[in-house]
């Protein structure tokens, strides 16, 4: 590995996090006859091996399969020292039993659950809203932002914010006044840069930015991008610009994974950025791709070479 992870302050409510955190669908192993056991094991030593690298921070969701409590379990694993250590967020809004539930109701239900899996809680993210109903119902007098503020003033979770990939609704969050953070997805990577003027929103407000997807989805991981296509839409325009980075990257000697990684770290309006390993080796390949070092002259010659690359706006910025 090469230089440490960067330890990161949001100041607005005093949580520390690494500049890289681990998130996504750990011990989801790709062999079908797995056990759960066998995932279970596999998600542990992940996040075991995740923390002797230093990463401190863990996010996850029980919208993630099985991957809440497999985090849960390897957390339970831990000395109290090292526990108290780390930073530990997760979601509410979409569990399996209460899809799209955004209630205050609803969401003491989903964090007690949360709650008796993971041990404390420090940040809760309201989670992938899909209309503005849900949103009015997010922010309304008895919704979920009101149940959170209610946890952070009993002490229970110490932040709170949205998750989720429309860019409207996280103005609309930002806006409010109301938030801590906010965890946006797939918009802000070598790929496309459309986050930008929600970036440039929370900067303003004093709202931290959780960065997820710097891999929009694997495209920049150093995965097949032919295998990858036959996953994907015809003539896709991001698997198309994964190309001519990719190429570009191999022109230079350049870790591609590394590239998407670090354009994300580099970003001075983000926090946190969210990588989702699901083993051991997928830690450690994201660990590499945080802190190999990089030559600062390949910065400027990237900044000039994906002036020519992004998309034409879409409505929201997010795109399809």
């Amino acid at each position: 590995m090469g230089t440490p992870l960067q330890q990161k302050n949001f100041s607005r409510i005093g949580v520390a996090v690494t500049e890289l955190g681990v998130g996504g669908y750990i011990g989801d192993l790709t062999d079908a006859s797995a056990t759960d056991t066998a995932r279970q094991d596999a998600a542990i030593a992940a996040v075991q091996r995740a923390i002797h690298l230093g990463v401190s921070y863990f996010d996850t969701s029980p919208a993630y399969g099985t991957a809440e409590r497999y985090l849960g379990a390897a957390l339970a694993t831990l000395s109290t020292d090292v526990r108290s250590q780390l930073t530990v967020s997760t979601k509410v809004g979409t569990h399996p039993e209460r899809q799209n539930a955004y209630g205050a109701a609803d969401v003491h239900w989903c964090f007690a659950r949360s709650r008796h899996l993971l041990g404390r809680i420090d940040m809760v993210y309201v989670h992938d809203p899909v209309t503005d109903v849900h949103m009015d119902a997010i922010l309304a007098p008895g919704g979920a932002f009101e149940a959170l503020e209610q946890l952070q003033a009993a002490g229970e979770i110490r932040g709170f914010g949205l998750g989720v990939r429309r860019h409207r609704f996280l103005l609309q969050a930002i806006e409010s006044g109301r938030v801590d953070v906010i965890l946006p997805s797939y918009d802000y990577h070598p790929i496309r840069q459309s986050l930008g003027p929600v970036l440039d929103a929370a900067a303003a407000a004093g709202v931290a930015v959780v960065n997820g997807s710097p891999y929009q989805a694997g495209l920049l991981a150093g995965i097949d991008l032919h295998e990858a296509a036959k996953r994907r839409p015809p003539n896709d325009a991001d698997l198309a610009r994964a190309h001519a980075i990719v190429a570009w990257c191999a022109q230079r000697q350049i870790d591609v994974g590394a590239l998407a990684v670090q354009f994300s770290l580099r970003d001075k309006r983000i926090g946190a950025t969210l990588v989702g390993p699901r083993t051991v080796d997928e830690v450690e390949s994201g660990l590499r791709h945080a802190t190999e070092p990089i030559p600062a002259g390949i910065w400027d010659e990237l900044g000039d070479f994906l002036a020519h690359l992004q998309p034409a706006a879409a409505p929201g910025g997010e795109q399809p």
